[in-house]
């Protein structure tokens, strides 16, 4: 159960991307997130694996628009 929660660095290790970036995603992207303390957020896996498939669907979708325009 341990492993299914990440903490924003755990998140950009695995994103390959800055800890700012994954706050980013955060506060602006809508990537769910809990907070603990004042700054320490922490990322359920189970909502990582969404968000990144959600934003592919989108990226998809937002493809075949333009191809269709």
């Amino acid at each position: 159960m341990a492993d299914d929660i990440l903490t924003v660095q755990e998140v950009a290790q695995i994103m390959k991307v800055s800890e700012r970036t994954v706050r980013n995603w955060i506060e602006k992207e809508g990537l769910k997130a809990f907070l603990i303390g004042k700054r320490g957020y922490r990322v359920a896996r189970v909502d990582l694996d969404a968000w990144v498939e959600a934003r592919k669907e989108q990226r998809h979708t937002d493809s075949i628009e333009d191809d269709e325009v």
